[in-house]
């Protein structure tokens, strides 16, 4: 059984504004507590420090910091808490070399795009049951 995503609060960083909101809105229907957005990585460490969220749901490709480099400086941190984070990465092309990058950096699992509310359940309530 999931966890009860009432608890925790997410942050969505996604660039394509359209799939941003509907992130946004699945993740509220699932019935997190709060659900932040930022439409890059930069405006997504920008998020989390003002945000301090519970979960980070990152596509990968964006401009101008794409989701590896948002992940690099998340891990990097000075605050021990963010360089915890659990961190789900989305992408459309969930290639193995890709993944085994994102892994090495502290990427804490895929969903592949686009999202349903039915991944998004399973493996957001694996990480954070």
């Amino acid at each position: 059984m999931p966890a009860a995503f009432g608890d925790f609060s997410v942050l969505v960083i996604e660039d394509e504004s359209f799939t941003r909101m509907v992130l946004a809105k699945m993740l509220s229907t699932l019935g997190f507590r709060a659900v932040h957005q930022a439409a890059d990585g930069e405006a997504g460490l920008a998020a989390v420090r003002a945000h301090d969220p519970d979960l980070v749901v990152c596509d990968v490709e964006m401009q101008p910091m794409d989701g590896l480099g948002f992940l690099k400086a998340l891990r990097t941190s000075a605050d021990a808490r963010h360089r915890a984070l659990p961190v789900v990465f989305m992408t459309n092309r969930a290639d193995q070399g890709r993944m085994d990058e994102a892994a090495a950096f502290g990427a804490d699992t895929f969903i592949v795009k686009p999202a349903t509310p039915e991944s998004l359940r399973g493996t957001l309530g694996a990480k954070l049951g």
